[in-house]
């Protein structure tokens, strides 16, 4: 048995049950719907399993509420799950993160069947077409690998390796780049050191976001999609749905692909029909912080400001 799992709060949660929408369709796994959040859900689809956060009885998990925004919480949790879904399932090998904006367009068994310890996803194959929106230095920033999918297949390696991860997320899975953290994905860097037979998931059609837009093409061939000439295994929307500290900055790439336009305006009527099944208000857990809707236009004009300032003080 395969599991497939994603971590998610009421913030994400229609996302999460596209997500697992798609999964049914793509892959003959086992879906766990991870919930970090204090309200109940029920009348999940048959083909969820729901795993709340209390079942897992994480260390230190009241400092880690108070310490950590909700954005925060779930990425740190994410190990947590991982291991305690391989307790409750001895019998499991192969065990896939995906988070809850990621949607699934075709079979995962060219991506999952292998014999890698660790399947981690680079942020980017190639140098990254000169843009003021992202750079290779904000790449690596925020760490090699995309947190958003990882696959790992049971060894005592890959269990070492997520015991070291989960340890470090207690409290050290802030979004504080100044500091070293990027919340649960800069700890991915040392996954090819710690991990032998760890490898890279380098198809163009895995896993296609906001990173790839620069140097990857999405094109639409009758009804379906292709990147870089080969098929759309799978798409990340982090960044577009709602705030995403990494992400969200990087938004306007959006308007740079009229193909992965389209694809994000599709996937978000699939999302939009879940809505109804979201309950109201802010997530239970973590800190709330407050998100202006407009940040990005404010970045950009306090930027624009700034280099006015510095021409004037040049002079």
């Amino acid at each position: 048995m395969n599991i497939i799992f994603t971590v998610c709060n009421r913030t994400s949660l229609s996302n999460a049950l596209a997500l697992a929408n798609s999964a049914v369709q793509y892959t003959g796994s086992v879906f766990y719907l991870c919930w970090v959040d204090t309200i109940e859900i029920t009348n999940l689809p048959s083909n969820i399993r729901l795993l709340p956060v209390s079942s897992v009885q994480l260390p230190q998990w009241k400092e880690m509420t108070a310490l950590y925004y909700d954005f925060e919480l779930l990425p740190a949790c994410r190990p947590w799950f991982a291991k305690h879904l391989l307790n409750i399932h001895p019998d499991v090998n192969t065990l896939t993160f995906l988070s809850p904006t990621v949607f699934l367009y075709h079979s995962l068994s060219d991506i999952i069947a292998t014999d890698g310890g660790m399947l981690v996803t680079p942020h980017i194959t190639g140098a990254l077409e000169r843009s003021p929106i992202l750079d290779d230095k904000r790449i690596l920033n925020v760490g090699m690998f995309h947190a958003g999918s990882w696959t790992l297949n049971r060894s005592a390696q890959t269990l070492q390796f997520l015991d070291w991860w989960a340890e470090r997320t207690i409290d050290r899975a802030q979004f504080d780049l100044c500091n070293g953290m990027c919340m649960d994905q800069l700890w991915l860097n040392f996954v090819l050191v710690r991990v032998h037979n760890a490898r890279q998931l380098t198809h163009p059609g895995w896993h296609y976001g906001l990173h790839s837009v620069l140097n990857k093409v999405i094109e639409l061939r009758g009804d379906k999609y292709f990147v870089s000439g080969k098929p759309l295994i799978s798409a990340d929307f982090a960044g577009l749905e709602f705030f995403d500290p990494v992400w969200s900055d990087h938004a306007p790439l959006l308007a740079q692909s009229g193909q992965f336009k389209q694809l994000y305006a599709d996937y978000k009527k699939v999302v939009n029909s879940f809505r109804k099944d979201v309950p109201l208000g802010k997530p239970g857990f973590g800190r709330i912080p407050d998100i202006k809707p407009n940040r990005l236009l404010r970045k950009k004009l306090a930027n624009n400001i700034k280099s006015v300032t510095r021409f004037i003080d040049q002079f």
